[in-house]
């Protein structure tokens, strides 16, 4: 003799239901999780747009061809990815990566100029020395949770990957 949990309801359908449910809980998971992901991808582009972009620009340590050339598109990035985020938050995941897919060129930008980015960046810390003290006072922040300029600045090329 088997057992039916529910006699009324025909198991063909039951079955049809359950896996309803299954996807339903996968999907609100997998949605949950992206949104975390942005989350934390944001804040720590946060962190380069505000304390290292704003802040340079605002005490001019560097000039503003240097920023620029080792900073990129990332503001825009930030801005762009801002936008997404909150569009993932509401749950408008179609609408969200609809507005945010004629922005991607932002990250072309971005790549194509990594490397002479590193390496202007380079040149700097060796030349610079108020740009080098002002960079280790920022990563002595404690939103950096010990993270240095280096280990942000491939975020976007990472994020792309992703």
């Amino acid at each position: 003799m088997s057992f039916s949990p529910s006699p009324c309801v025909p198991t063909g359908v039951r079955s049809i239901q359950e896996q309803r449910e299954r996807w339903d809980r996968k999907r609100k998971r997998t949605g949950r999780e992206l949104v975390q992901s942005e989350q934390r991808y944001c804040e720590k582009l946060d962190l380069i747009t505000t304390y290292f972009v704003e802040i340079l620009k605002a005490k001019g340590t560097l000039r503003q061809d240097i920023r620029e050339s080792i900073f990129s598109s990332i503001k825009s990035i930030h801005l762009v990815n801002q936008t997404l985020l909150g569009h993932l938050e509401d749950g408008n995941f179609g609408v969200g990566f609809d507005q945010f897919c004629p922005h991607l060129h932002f990250y072309t930008t971005y790549v194509d100029n990594f490397q002479a980015a590193k390496k202007i960046l380079a040149v700097q810390l060796k030349k610079n020395k108020a740009f080098r003290r002002f960079k280790k006072l920022q990563e002595a922040r404690p939103e950096f949770h010990k993270l240095k300029l280096e280990d942000l600045l491939p975020l976007p090329l990472k994020r792309i990957q992703q």
